[in-house]
């Protein structure tokens, strides 16, 4: 865990030590004299952690509250320096956040992927532009919110909150979603929404990070919006960092992904190039010499500084680092928004490497 005297205090800004990082049992507590501030940057399904290094790393202070339902993530996070609460995104009230400026969701959605059988298309997929929609008519998000309960899967439901909530904010200023390559067209869908209720800009992208130094493979699409300026382009310089390279490995090594178990895609890559996308089951990856990767050298491989606070087990870990928004592409997407910062490449890997 950190010291506190080395992180700003996530309510006043202060670096002393008069509050407490996140333990396990208690993720996003701290003590602090001064009064709650209200966030100007809302962030559902916030994860450990992605997003706020992003920020962190452009020297940006987006003034984040973050809510995930999971605990070790949030504990992350916490521990990081990142303001975070355990909540279920559902069971927030869209009234509450009237004053927010930006928003930032990565909400799940599993049954858009092959590997959920794609089973948010159809009906399913029809209620959530409903959902969206109604907010365009003039439907108020109060009442609109209630739409989204005759979504049939609730994991599908929460693309449907997450556009809701870009769409009902009333102070809304600028915007930035992800998820799979599989949700692009709900993005271009609710980019539609957004330009028929005025919003100046409105862009999606779907972006490898391995194409910008980011040392695994990372398809994600990514929605970003201003409601009154226009954009910056996407500016991130091309570049590619191997495996061996982000981990300090000598060359000539190769990775086994699943024991003797064959697959169509093979199940041994080399360390010599990106490594393959993190899942959950990277836990159990082993080099060719029996060495297995650490919850701190997953992160690194997908974008985060070697001494990152994973908390949980590991296999919860792992989870985080498969689930998390890469915060070099992070850095890029916000750099893209107009009056946050110019954009930069965070991390040298074969630097962090050396250390």
């Amino acid at each position: 865990m950190y010291d506190a005297t080395l992180i700003a205090c996530p309510n006043c800004g202060l670096f002393e030590a008069h509050w407490e990082p996140a333990t396990l049992s208690r993720p996003g507590y701290f003590v602090c004299a001064e009064p709650e501030a209200v966030s100007r940057t809302l962030d559902l399904c916030a994860g450990p952690g992605g997003w706020d290094e992003g920020a962190r790393s452009l020297g940006l202070n987006l003034d984040i509250s973050g809510f995930d339902l999971s605990p070790n993530a949030c504990a992350t996070a916490s521990a990081a320096g990142h303001r975070r609460s355990v909540a279920d995104i559902r069971a927030l009230d869209i009234a509450d956040f009237s004053e927010v400026t930006g928003a930032i969701m990565s909400p799940p959605c599993p049954t858009f992927s092959k590997g959920g059988l794609r089973t948010g298309l159809g009906r399913d997929y029809q209620r959530v532009l409903d959902v969206w929609t109604s907010i365009g008519w003039g439907i108020d998000p109060e009442e609109a919110i209630e739409e989204v309960d005759a979504v049939e899967d609730e994991r599908t439901a929460l693309l449907a909150l997450a556009g809701l909530w870009a769409l009902g904010l009333p102070n809304l200023e600028w915007l930035a979603m992800e998820q799979v390559p599989a949700v692009e067209f709900a993005w271009e869908d609710l980019a539609a929404e957004l330009f028929a209720t005025d919003w100046e800009w409105v862009d999606v992208m779907t972006i490898d990070a391995a194409d910008y130094g980011v040392p695994s493979r990372r398809r994600r699409s990514f929605l970003v919006a201003h409601r009154t300026m226009p954009g910056a382009p996407w500016s991130l310089p091309e570049k590619q960092t191997s495996m061996a390279e982000a981990l300090g490995w000598a060359p000539g090594h190769r990775v086994n992904t699943r024991g003797n178990r064959n697959s169509a895609g093979g199940n041994e890559f080399s360390a010599d190039k990106p490594s393959w996308c993190l899942t959950g089951s990277t836990r159990t990856w082993a080099r060719d010499d029996g060495l297995r990767l650490t919850p701190a050298e997953a992160g690194t491989l997908v974008g985060f500084r070697p001494d990152y606070p994973w908390h949980g087990s590991r296999s919860a870990a792992f989870l985080q680092a498969a689930d998390v928004v890469s915060p070099p592409i992070a850095a890029g997407v916000l750099a893209r928004i107009p009056g946050l910062a110019t954009a930069g490449l965070p991390f040298d890997f074969t630097e962090m490497a050396a250390a």
